[in-house]
């Protein structure tokens, strides 16, 4: 499923632009209240994109889009009081299956920010409108004009924006986990909806570098140890584990 498979979503998206339209000389609630409703109608668009690009081993840009759903989101709960927690629950759980900790954050000097309402420079005396706020169903945000330069690049655990990190192909041995939930997903093995989260823990495995040497014999390792002194008791090792969990519907967690 993805942004050209949702027919029934363009069609909302198209009568929800004809409602701004017809009601463009209503009240300020009217049209701050179409704003939700698109807000509304683009999460589940994104949602739909984002397992769309999973199941196609786009883990990388997947990424990008799962970041766009929490921004829609934190969008919605300030607007209104539509309850997203089941939604979130299983985002956030998703979240931790990327290979993401550590994030990038830039500075940069801009010769102005514009209000992307009336044009003006939006910390000035001639605008009259607040970053982040509705007007007539319009949010005023700050767009930045004529970057002069970069200031800084700092690396950060907690930013304002994930997009910023280190890129890794789709075929990448740190998507692993997300890739292990594609193919639960494409062998029907776990349905979308039942994604519940993962259970991370520690297991025992067969080491596939130990040897068996004399015991007073020079370590295969290089180390320049004795055998009995140093890899003798490797022959098992602990690895990471992670095991998907599946759980009730998120439809169902919604409504409960």
């Amino acid at each position: 499923m993805g942004r050209e498979q949702a027919p029934e979503l363009d069609q909302l998206t198209v009568q929800l632009k004809e409602a701004r339209e017809l009601y463009s000389e209503a009240s300020d609630e009217v049209l701050d209240d179409i704003f939700v409703l698109e807000c509304y109608v683009r999460i589940f668009g994104e949602y739909g994109f984002l397992w769309h690009q999973i199941a196609n081993s786009m883990f990388s840009e997947s990424w990008s889009t799962l970041q766009n759903i929490f921004d829609l989101i934190r969008l919605l709960k300030r607007f209104s009081k539509i309850d997203t927690s089941a939604l979130e629950d299983q985002l956030y759980a998703l979240e931790t299956l990327y290979p993401y900790n550590v994030f990038f954050s830039m500075g940069a000097v801009v010769e102005r920010f514009e209000c992307s309402i009336c044009g003006e420079a939006i910390d000035s005396f001639k605008c009259t409108h607040r970053r982040g706020e509705l007007y007539r169903g319009q949010m005023a945000v700050a767009i930045a004009r004529n970057i002069v330069q970069l200031d800084h690049l700092a690396m950060v655990a907690q930013p304002v924006d994930k997009r910023c990190v280190i890129s890794y192909g789709n075929d990448a041995p740190q998507f692993g986990v997300v890739r292990y939930l594609a193919n639960l997903l494409s062998t029907r093995a776990l349905n979308v909806l039942n994604f519940a989260g993962a259970v991370w823990g520690k297991r025992i495995v067969s080491n596939e570098r130990h040897r068996v040497m004399g015991r007073n014999e020079h370590c295969y390792c290089d180390s320049g140890k004795k055998y009995k002194k140093c890899c003798i008791g490797k022959a098992y090792i602990e690895q990471d584990h992670v095991q998907i969990m599946p759980g009730l519907s998120i439809l169902a967690r919604a409504v409960v």
